[in-house]
């Protein structure tokens, strides 16, 4: 008598796919829930503080602002930080003034004020629709192997029976 013995598929994309899925979505979370903590300790201690525009960095190819340098003060102490213009601002000039929110704890977290996360509002819905994403995939990964594996039992049950 012959004992079953299931052979796996030639194919191992799908082992790889899930493993940078997988990856993906713990990179992800990780980087959602710093996001969520930041705003969060911002929200707490957060005070308003006014930042001037030192200086604007240019993109290479269409010579818009990518970012802002923008130098601001707490609690006596100079801080210096580097901000990107969000959809709702217009781009920054040298010599502007900038309202933003820094945490009392930790002055070198900011964000702009009016904004619910620091690295800007359009980050994180962006990091959720990724993840969502990537965890659909990993379900499609998942069922193909899973069907993958079913046609092969039934098929070698036929082939022993």
């Amino acid at each position: 008598m012959r004992s079953l013995r299931i052979r796996a598929p030639k194919q191992r994309w799908h082992a790889l796919l899930a493993a940078v899925l997988l990856g993906a979505i713990g990179l992800i979370g990780a980087m959602m829930l710093r996001e969520w903590q930041q705003a969060e300790l911002l929200d707490e201690t957060g005070i308003r503080v006014t930042g001037v525009v030192s200086r604007v960095v240019l993109s290479t190819g269409k010579g818009e602002p990518v970012r802002g340098e923008i130098v601001y003060t707490v609690a006596g102490r100079r801080h210096t930080v580097r901000k990107a213009p969000n959809g709702g601002y217009p781009p920054p000039r040298k010599g502007d003034r900038v309202c933003l929110e820094a945490a009392r704890e930790r002055p070198r977290l900011v964000r702009l004020c009016g904004d619910r996360y620091p690295d800007g509002d359009d980050g994180f819905p962006t990091l959720v629709l990724v993840a969502v994403a990537a965890t659909i995939g990993l379900l499609v990964v998942a069922g193909h192997w899973i069907n993958t594996r079913r046609e092969l039992l039934t098929a070698s049950a036929r082939t022993t029976s």
